[in-house]
């Protein structure tokens, strides 16, 4: 932002006299009106105001301290600039072309008024250097919307940091160990989550980040404690959003096409556009190589999601002010970014270990589309190809157009591409409906597999009804993974539905519902998926469930850890380094009563 502060009038005093006197006055009460307006905040602090961007960028302009005053905006050359009210006392101003123009604000409070002015420059596009995505290093220029170009260190991204709220009462520590090298962040004589479900379920995870914070500040597959416990419990880990399209597509920077197809973007010939948005890549390399040094394997979270995509991706010159774009132009986006994506995810796996597909085994090409929302301020997919119900073309297409990226490499029969959404057990019918379009005509099932997110209460779904969509669609013949497997304790069931649809509120509630009695559901839970899994029709679902993954590591991560969902709790440990004399927090994963009936469960 720059900052704009309008020039005080000069007052030339031409003769002391009671007229002139009286003028001042006058002036006097006209200042005091807009005494609480101090100007226009933009990038620059002047007299008057300089604002300068790149074509196609956009910035914002504010006037300070302005409540209770009424504010007109005038632009004096819409073919240089643009501007779009955001809010109040701010527009948002998105250059059209080079050249210069002038943006005013009045400002008025009763009768008087004043203009205050921003100076805009619009400058062509221009360019530095990105490092290379695929095969060579070699630099390549490309465009950029930062009016600077200012050298950085090699990318470590941080899409958006998060902090997940915290909801569980503090727990008293552990009696502290005597050194640090004694220090295990958890019980090695309990029996692994992996081993336990050994000859049943083949991978075993669990929900991590890599660049998002945690509330306590660090990153979990960079933290060395945390690590330990994923190498001992586990062999399967989800991404919970770095590779979310809200982050794959943060840095709204644009690369030429010609630049981007020789630095390994896939852009086909159907793209009609000068330019394409950069991708944040590099955090796949550090996940991939992660995975590879602890032999873990990975579920791709996701290539689609309704609501989590930059507005600016379905609109004209991917622009925020831009119209909405025609479905043939999304067409040729939604393949771009699909084709990219996969391809440099697979790419990046034959460097690490030679094979594709070796590291990734599953993706989540769609996510939670039956529970589809379409903000009406908030441009989604259904703003360009509107609601296309349970038949959606451009979901058919990503299918294919991930398909064909797997037959490319030969993978298509140890890699399995899924639709995952959350209460697929009240959704039955209209989960398989989708499936069975998207692999409609298809040589194969292009769509494999069903994620069913389970976030799962003691009391909702019922072992019945979770149990029969089990086995609905294990008998459409698909392969089956059990996603985000929380269950919680004291939770609202019965509350008024909230940002998910029909899905009760996450609140909790007193029902004086003990661990025991969650141990007691989980041990027939599990019960339930090892009988249905051992009894299933082979000839019919061949792979039965190929995956369960758990929604984090420990109650403290959860969105609802106040209803304690997961089979671990954290504590916080002061461990003593014998060599320095110091005390540092370090944490201990210990198991609860419900990891102890899935023990009990699959003996």
């Amino acid at each position: 932002m720059v900052e704009l502060i309008y020039t005080k009038e000069v007052l030339f005093i031409m003769r002391k006299t009671k007229a002139v006197i009286a003028k001042l006055l006058l002036v006097a009460v006209f200042i005091s009106l807009f005494a609480g307006v101090q100007g226009i905040t933009t990038e620059a602090a002047a007299a008057v105001a300089k604002l300068s961007l790149m074509v196609g960028q956009t910035k914002k302009v504010t006037i300070k301290n302005a409540k209770n005053y009424k504010i007109s905006w005038k632009i004096k050359n819409k073919k240089i600039a643009t501007f779009k009210k955001s809010g109040k006392y701010a527009v948002k101003v998105t250059a059209k072309k080079a050249g210069k123009t002038t943006l005013t604000a009045t400002v008025k409070k009763g009768r008087k008024k004043k203009r205050l002015f921003c100076k805009i420059t619009v400058n062509k596009i221009k360019t530095k250097v990105i490092k290379t995505l695929l095969n060579t290093p070699k630099p390549t220029v490309v465009p950029t919307l930062e009016p600077t170009p200012k050298p950085t260190p090699k990318p470590t991204v941080t899409p958006k940091p998060t902090v997940t709220p915290t909801l569980e009462p503090t727990l008293e520590p552990t009696p502290e160990p005597t050194s640090a090298p004694t220090f295990e962040p958890q019980d090695m004589s309990v029996p692994a989550m992996k081993k336990i479900f050994k000859s049943v379920i083949d991978n075993v995870g669990t929900c991590m980040n890599y660049n998002e914070m945690t509330e306590n500040g660090w990153q979990k597959l960079q933290n060395t404690d945390t690590m330990k416990v994923v190498d001992y419990h586990f062999n399967s880990f989800t991404l919970k959003n770095e590779m979310n399209p809200d982050n794959i597509l943060n840095k709204h920077t644009m690369i030429f096409v010609a630049d981007a197809k020789a630095e390994g973007y896939v852009i086909s010939d159907d793209y009609k556009e000068s330019v394409v948005p950069a991708l944040i890549l590099e955090p796949i390399d550090e996940v991939l190589a992660i995975a590879k040094q602890h032999n873990i394997r990975m579920r791709a979270h996701t290539l689609i999601w309704h609501q989590q995509t930059p507005t600016w991706f379905f609109k004209e010159d991917y622009s925020d002010d831009g119209d909405i774009v025609d479905e043939s132009t999304m067409n040729a986006r939604l393949e771009f970014y699909v084709r990219t994506i996969m391809r440099y995810t697979m790419q990046k796996e034959k460097e690490l270990t030679g094979e594709a597909g070796s590291l990734v085994y599953a993706w989540d090409v769609l996510n939670e589309y039956v529970h589809r929302t379409n903000d009406p301020i908030t441009p989604t997919w259904t703003d360009v190809y509107g609601d296309m119900g349970l038949k959606p073309t451009y979901i058919k297409a990503a299918f294919e157009y991930a398909y064909d990226e797997l037959k490319k490499e030969n993978v298509q029969d140890k890699v399995t591409l899924f639709c995952n959404d959350y209460d697929t057990y009240f959704n039955v019918n209209n989960e398989l409906a989708l499936i069975s379009y998207i692999n409609q005509g298809e040589e194969a099932k292009i769509c494999g597999g069903i994620g069913m997110q389970s976030h799962r209460d003691i009391k909702r779904p019922t072992l019945e009804e979770y149990g029969n969509a089990l086995k609905a669609f294990m008998n459409a013949g698909l392969e089956v993974q059990i996603t985000e497997l929380d269950i919680t304790i004291n939770f609202d069931t019965d509350g008024v539905a909230g940002d998910y649809g029909d899905s009760p509120s996450y609140d909790y509630k007193d029902e004086r519902e003990t661990d025991s009695d969650q141990a007691a559901f989980t041990k027939d839970f599990i019960k339930q998926i090892v009988v249905i899994q051992k009894k299933r029709d082979k000839t019919i679902s061949p792979k039965g469930i190929t995956g369960i993954t758990v929604g984090g590591l420990s109650d403290q991560v959860s969105l609802r850890s106040r209803c304690r969902p997961l089979f671990f709790t954290r504590r916080s440990i002061r461990v003593k380094d014998v060599a320095t004399g110091e005390y540092q927090t370090r944490y201990y994963y210990a198991p609860k009563q419900s990891y102890e009936a899935m023990i009990e469960a699959l003996k």
